[in-house]
């Protein structure tokens, strides 16, 4: 049985109703929003994300996550006061329009003092609109790795791609201590790490996908996979990424 895959919808195009229109020609109907036309979502045009909704209704597709990049350039108590201010607000009502249990966030810039204090803060505040933080390990952040996330007990966006780009490893190891709080996934892969990674299909790389997959099936995982080639937008470009998805998912 085929899992219904969802992607980020600017990985095809930045413009949502293009994005949906090559998507659900190929059988996608579950989409994350990043980057729009004029800018981070929720940090663009309100007509723009009006617009979103209405395509979202329109051709009966599922939004089902949103990034505003919350904490992936603060550096300290600052930043971190700034974007509660400004960014969370702004995240937290459209999460709440779209019916959205929570936020991909980011673990802070390399180096910066008091995440844990600062992430609880920002947890307890999310829990009080009704939503929760889950945060995508990245290597240019203090939160690293799936199992950085896992030591603070935090929910994680589970993203083994962006682990391999830091280390230049297959980090199967980290998903036992990533289990129980896997709330969302993340499907890309790559040749070699470093400045200037070459991204690829599921299975074509560094990951072994085929493992990863089966171990969220064996924990009986039932959220959400949505693909985020890093590569380019093209109809056959996705449909490669959706086969090589769909071959490691087997059953």
């Amino acid at each position: 049985m085929k899992f219904p895959l969802g992607i980020v919808a600017d990985e095809i195009d930045r413009d949502f109703a293009k994005a949906v229109k090559i998507g659900t020609s190929l059988g996608i109907r579950r989409y994350e929003v990043r980057h729009l036309v004029s800018g981070r979502a929720p940090m663009c045009d309100e007509a723009e994300l009006r617009e979103v909704q209405r395509v979202a209704a329109d051709e009966g597709v599922e939004i089902t996550a949103l990034s505003p990049g919350l904490f992936k350039l603060v550096d300290g108590a600052t930043s971190f006061r700034r974007e509660m201010s400004e960014v969370y607000p702004r995240a937290a009502e459209w999460a709440k329009r779209w019916k959205l249990p929570g936020l991909i966030v980011f673990g802070f810039l390399r180096g910066t003092d008091g995440v844990g204090a600062m992430f609880a803060e920002a947890e307890t505040r999310a829990a009080a609109d009704g939503l929760k933080l889950f945060v995508e390990p990245e290597p240019v952040c203090e939160i690293g790795t799936a199992r950085a996330a896992a030591a603070l007990g935090l929910k994680i966006n589970y993203d083994p791609g962006n682990v391999a780009w830091l280390q230049e490893r297959d980090p199967i190891a980290e998903f036992e201590a990533a289990a129980p709080l896997i709330a969302n996934v993340h499907v890309k892969d790559l040749t070699h790490g470093g400045e200037n990674p070459e991204w690829m299909p599921a299975g074509e790389g560094l990951i072994d996908w085929r493992a990863h997959l089966a171990a969220l099936r064996g924990i009986g995982y039932a959220g959400r996979i949505s693909l985020e080639p890093h590569m380019d937008g093209r109809p056959e470009t996705i449909r490669r990424c959706i086969d090589a998805f769909n071959n490691c998912w087997g059953e």
